[in-house]
């Protein structure tokens, strides 16, 4: 039994059992003597539900991690890692440092990465709400720390050397299967369809360009138009195939920095 306070105890799994046991038994005399069997019985039963709800957990974490979890990944969540996709940053050489707010240029390079993230999530779940600057972080945020609970060895922070700042990346050799589990987890949003997802990933594009300058000062601004039409067509292929719908006759081309889509408007 475990005592929470104000006088609530909990009765844990071994406790119930013997609550139940004893309503079965004569205490007439003040004292009770249980046979093996009923011990044991009671013991297979406490080992069978602890054995359940061990592997319940492990379940739940593989399901999660192949994006056939209960929950889908939460938007800012991909949107961040798809701004690390566009950055290319798939190898140490061109990983994102992570930053932290308090340090004096730590804001505002979080702000260019987590810009376009933000944007993707606004759209893509119809939540105009921001997040505080304490969550646009590479640092102990919330967006980093749920794409690593569900991306797990895909998303690799390289600790490097202790006097330098940890470096963040996805590896080239997963790159395509973070596209993949992106493409299938979005597909699972009844309200999200091709056009929209389209949309969301240009205005990311744009908003990440706009602040991209940040990056840039800090020599880890590596987006290639080129790579990133290519994440636009695959992530898209990946949506539609999880969707079994089919794919647009004509692609819209992906808008260049400062200039809207005509499908943005109608968010």
């Amino acid at each position: 039994m475990t005592d929470v306070g104000e006088g609530t105890i909990l009765v844990g799994v071994e406790g119930r059992l013997i609550l139940e046991i004893l309503m079965h038994e004569d205490l007439s005399d003040g004292h009770v003597v249980l046979s093996q069997s009923v011990t044991g019985a009671a013991e297979r039963e406490a080992l069978d539900l602890y054995r359940e709800w061990s592997s319940g957990r492990l379940v739940q974490v593989v399901e999660l991690r192949t994006g056939q979890g209960r929950e889908v990944m939460q938007a800012i969540a991909v949107g961040l890692t798809i701004s690390i996709l566009v950055n290319r940053s798939d190898s140490p050489e061109r990983a994102v440092p992570q930053w932290d707010n308090r340090d004096p240029e730590g804001g505002s390079l979080n702000r260019a990465i987590f810009a376009g993230a933000e944007r993707f999530a606004e759209l893509v779940s119809g939540n105009g709400r921001g997040r505080s600057q304490q969550q646009q972080q590479l640092v102990s945020g919330y967006a980093l720390t749920e794409a690593r609970r569900r991306l797990a060895h895909r998303i690799v922070i390289d600790k490097g050397d202790p006097e330098k700042r940890s470096r963040l990346y996805i590896p080239e050799r997963y790159r395509e299967d973070v596209v993949s589990f992106l493409g299938r987890d979005l597909a699972r949003r009844p309200n999200l369809n091709h056009d929209r997802l389209a949309s969301a990933f240009d205005q990311l594009v744009v908003a990440f360009r706009a602040s991209a300058g940040e990056l840039a000062y800090e020599s880890v601004a590596f987006d290639r138009p080129a790579d990133t039409h290519t994440l636009r067509k695959r992530l898209l292929d990946a949506f539609d195939q999880s969707r079994n719908e089919p794919r647009p006759l004509r692609e819209e081309i992906p808008p260049r920095a400062g200039h809207h889509s005509p499908a943005s408007k109608q968010d």
